[in-house]
């Protein structure tokens, strides 16, 4: 199944892949105000990451980690079997100043990641199609990039080319739909039909607390 096809299964995912990879000033892929009782906190807007030695193994689906922690992850969505980079979540909290007339009912969150190039040569910076808001661990939220003017989720102009430790933080805005609170991150992009990239079945999950591993066994990690 390929991700577009995935995101259509609701009227929010369809449009994931227009928002993330649109220009940063299309308004209508904004989002809400903070959720009702729910106070923005402080969390890490970036992470220094070193990249350790010798082959970096790839993170498989089902993967718990905490905020701050890396996954190995496809450098781009759509050439799962292709290069690699470290994707470190390091927090996610309701969003402040996000314009209410284009929420279509949602509330926002902001989701903030560092992404680290693995590739050994120059190559083209990697993505963030993937990666989401979630309220369950499993289903993802409309994630998508930031419109101007956010002081804490600036537009960030990724570097276009980057090489093996260089890397770039970013934050993405991520809907919910009234009455969720997201807690989490996932990464759920399924783009090969191969069950080893099934990341869409056994998202890769960040929290603030180690979760518990999705139902059914995840396949081991693959070199």
């Amino acid at each position: 199944m390929s991700l577009a096809q995935m995101v259509s299964c609701t009227p929010r995912r369809v449009l994931l892949l227009a928002c993330l990879l649109a220009a940063p000033t299309m308004a209508g892929c904004a989002s809400a105000s903070s959720p009702d009782g729910e106070t923005p906190t402080s969390v890490p807007t970036s992470a220094a990451v070193t990249v350790p030695a010798g082959v970096s193994v790839r993170s498989a689906p089902g993967t718990t980690l905490l905020f701050g922690e890396s996954a190995v992850l496809p450098a781009d969505a759509f050439a799962a079997t292709g290069s690699r980079a470290m994707f470190t979540v390091t927090g996610i909290t309701p969003a402040e100043g996000v314009p209410d007339d284009v929420t279509d009912g949602g509330v926002a969150y902001f989701l903030y990641v560092t992404v680290t190039s693995l590739s050994p040569r120059s190559a083209p910076a990697p993505g963030v199609v993937g990666l989401s808001g979630t309220a369950d661990g499993r289903t993802p939220t409309l994630t998508l990039s930031p419109t101007p003017g956010l002081a804490k989720c600036p537009i960030t102009t990724p570097p276009e080319r980057m090489r093996r430790g260089e890397s770039y933080s970013t934050c993405l805005v991520s809907v919910a739909d009234e009455g969720q609170r997201l807690r989490q991150v996932i990464y759920w992009a399924d783009t090969t039909g191969d069950p080893a990239f099934d990341y869409q079945a056994t998202p890769v999950v960040w929290s603030s607390t180690t979760p518990a591993p999705p139902s059914g066994s995840a396949p081991p990690p693959t070199g």
